[in-house]
């Protein structure tokens, strides 16, 4: 397995980062461990996007096995969440190419996400940005990555489709320099207002999000 990087964030979660450059092959001797609900593959017609799929169940069963929790396989919800079957952890997946990434969390609910550094996100930052967090990125592409990231680990942690980036997905605190980051991301809807620690790293032009327990 070519992981590129594994981590225990903390005593109750574990992630990983890994540089795919294996085919869809590479998964068929773990296929059947890895999907549980054969539908959810057929549906992927490309064939590229079907491999991130499958590599990023292969990641979480890798994380299971680091930590000797039992892995029985993966199975999303109406919302295309994901949760083990077994519902012993939480999970959360990203993939952005060629990279794929994946947490895990015995205890809290999690979320992760890679990004690039996309001169995009410049034109589309006002959004999902709110005028204070556009103060804080001033149209730079890394930190721009860094909020997008962090918005899109928050609502994969939130795991429904009700959320507005720019109204219900707050940052704050926002520490960031020499390609690392400690903040707060706030989950702010009508009758929710949940806080967790985030996480951010950088590594060549990508850079890593991740939530670390609540505040």
């Amino acid at each position: 397995m070519p992981l590129s990087y594994i981590k225990y964030q903390g005593p109750n979660s574990i992630l990983g980062l890994w540089h795919l450059t294996e085919d869809e092959s590479f998964f068929m001797g773990s296929v059947n461990k890895l999907v549980t609900e054969k539908k959810n593959l057929e549906s992927i017609h490309h064939t590229k996007r079907r491999t991130e799929w499958l590599a990023g169940r292969y990641l979480v069963m890798e994380l299971a096995k680091t930590i000797n929790l039992r892995f029985d396989g993966i199975w999303t919800d109406e919302y295309n969440k994901p949760h083990l079957i077994l519902d012993n952890a939480h999970i959360s997946l990203s993939h952005t190419p060629p990279y794929v990434v994946a947490i895990l969390d015995v205890k809290s609910y999690c979320g992760i996400d890679v990004e690039g550094f996309r001169p995009k996100l410049i034109p589309l930052s006002p959004k999902f940005l709110s005028q204070p967090e556009l103060d804080i990125a001033s149209g730079d592409v890394e930190i721009l990555a860094v909020l997008w990231g962090a918005k899109e680990a928050l609502y994969k942690l939130h795991g429904r489709k009700s959320l507005i980036f720019k109204d219900n997905l707050i940052i704050r605190d926002f520490n960031y320099a020499n390609g690392r980051g400690i903040f707060r991301g706030i989950i702010d809807l009508e009758g929710e207002h949940e806080e967790y620690k985030m996480v951010s790293w950088k590594f060549g032009e990508y850079v890593l999000v991740y939530t670390d327990g609540e505040v």
